[in-house]
């Protein structure tokens, strides 16, 4: 039994990249499921404000209730709940989309339609960063980390397609991608939840941490030949660092893609989302086979939160100098800045796994994950409600930019090293703490 064991774990785990594939395309989809609702104006315009906030601070409540599953039952399990979370959600969508039900019911349904798929969106995050960490060994984790998560960027991409088939400004166009996203939102999660329950198993140090088995042997079948980390510092040092870079990438995010062109850039609101999708795409997979596996984590933080802070000025200074005019030099410099969007979603999404234990990284992950989406939430929706000028935002996003910087950089010199080491060390510490001989009685 054991043999069989380690010989399925030297494989790659394809049909669960698969179906977490599928997964993080619906989580694409589904986070822009609000915007897109705001926008569409299935919700009146004057409550735009809620499309960007109330999807994801449910998203937060549904990301603590994923990882309590994925610590208790297991990371298929969280998986597989979560996305069937998302059709419930879908289901009660329908009443909107065929326009039965009007008034304050409608507004009603909107909000808890929105706030189901929010939860189980953003609660997919975890069991996939769990299961991809304990799944693959260090030599490929770094890529199938930021590959995996980089399929949310081509859902987000394929919700605008129609655009660039019927034109810009066509309104069958925004009638199609929006009818194209639903659509797609209730496919993808079928498909990803039949993959996992036929193909996907679960994670072997899972396994062994449940059943008090030997933790260091079920990692070796894993990664046997990459150096364990060595962690150094405390849970509040990792919780701490982590939830400044979330919410810093996570606010840049969601302000960029969705609330600076719905308020103030709406003749070319569709075409800043499709690309920037497409261009975050593309740079994830450059990120995920060429830059992340050889730099080491700290290093790569801060280059990619440096890179936001300073690109958010520049995208500040030419919205000043062109008065806010529409042009082409304006949508250029939304795509520069979606660059380092995807990079420093990318530093999340390497170090949220790697720095907790298996025991509890579901749990940790999520509430890193809740105290990022809520706090996102909270503040994109005031940004939306309150509708400052775009200078003043963009200026205050380069300064929630530095802040990331600020949490890089704590990182780097309190923190400890991931990148390319195998994450048994988290577990082994824990595990098989060294007993230290002395002379004192109370040590007998």
């Amino acid at each position: 039994m054991k043999l069989l064991e380690v010989k399925r774990a030297s494989g790659f785990p394809w049909a669960a990249f698969v179906a977490l594939s599928f997964g993080m395309i619906v989580f694409g989809l589904a986070e822009s499921y609000g915007p897109l609702t705001a926008i569409s104006e299935v919700i009146p315009k004057n409550l735009f404000w809620l499309g960007l906030s109330i999807p994801y601070i449910f998203g937060g409540i549904g990301a603590l209730f994923a990882g309590y599953v994925a610590d208790r039952l297991g990371r298929k399990a969280s998986f597989m709940l979560s996305s069937g979370l998302v059709l419930v959600g879908m289901l009660l969508y329908l009443p909107l989309w065929f326009n039965t039900i009007y008034g304050a019911s409608r507004i009603a349904v909107s909000i808890i339609s929105m706030a189901l798929v929010g939860m189980s969106a953003i609660g997919l995050e975890t069991p996939v960063l769990a299961m991809i960490s304990e799944s693959v060994g260090s030599k490929h984790r770094s890529k199938i980390l930021v590959i995996t998560q980089n399929f949310g960027n081509l859902g987000v991409a394929l919700a605008f397609v129609p655009l660039l088939i019927f034109g810009l400004n066509s309104a069958r166009a925004y009638a199609t991608n929006y009818e194209v996203a639903m659509l797609l939102m209730y496919f993808a999660p079928i498909i990803g939840l039949i993959i996992a329950w036929l193909k996907a198993s679960e994670t072997i140090p899972w396994r062994a941490v449940k059943t008090s088995r030997n933790v260091e042997e079920a990692w070796k079948t894993i990664d046997a030949d990459s150096q364990p980390v060595k962690p150094t510092g405390g849970m509040a040092l990792r919780f701490s660092t982590l939830i400044i870079l979330g919410i810093v990438q996570d606010i840049a995010f969601v302000y960029i893609l969705y609330g600076v062109p719905g308020a103030y850039f709406t003749s070319i609101s569709g075409l800043i989302v499709l690309t920037g999708g497409f261009v975050m795409a593309a740079v994830g997979i450059i990120a995920g086979f060429l830059i992340t596996p050889r730099l080491g984590r700290k290093g790569y933080t801060i280059t990619s939160f440096g890179l936001l802070a300073g690109l958010w000025g520049a995208l500040w200074a030419v919205a000043l100098a062109s008065r806010m005019a529409t042009n082409g030099l304006i949508l250029f410099m939304f795509s520069l800045v979606m660059i380092p969007l995807e990079l420093t979603w990318a530093a999340r999404a390497l170090l949220e796994p790697e720095l907790f234990p298996t025991r509890n990284r579901g749990l940790y992950i999520s509430i890193v994950r809740a105290s990022v989406w809520i706090s996102t939430g909270v503040i994109t929706g005031f940004l939306a409600m309150t509708s400052p000028s775009f200078l003043i935002g963009a200026a205050s996003m380069m300064v929630v930019a530095l802040i990331g910087v600020f949490g890089a950089l704590m990182w780097y010199f309190k923190g400890f090293e991931t990148g390319n080491k195998s994450l048994s060390g988290l577990d082994i510490k824990i595990a098989n703490p060294p007993i230290i001989a002395t002379n004192d009685p109370k040590d007998v």
